[in-house]
């Protein structure tokens, strides 16, 4: 079986508290570690499937947390 890139929905943070913080308000993916395709950021991501972005997005708004950018990139899973 071959793995296939998928596309994700990556929000990249600027710091490490602020990663940690959002892995426990919203369960809707998991941290990773930061793709390559994004050059910035404390090393920590979280990623969500493209179906979560509505609800990503409004947790990200409500939570007021300083992240650094969100974008979708293709990912292996």
């Amino acid at each position: 079986m071959t793995r296939q890139k998928k596309p994700r929905l990556v929000i990249a943070f600027n710091t490490t508290t602020a990663a940690l913080a959002f892995d426990d308000i919203c369960t809707l993916g998991r941290l990773i570690p930061l793709p390559p395709e994004i050059k910035a950021g404390c090393g920590l991501a979280y990623c969500a499937e493209l179906d979560f972005e509505q609800e990503v997005d409004r947790l990200l708004a409500e939570c007021n947390l300083d992240y650094f950018c969100r974008q979708v990139v293709e990912l292996y899973f």
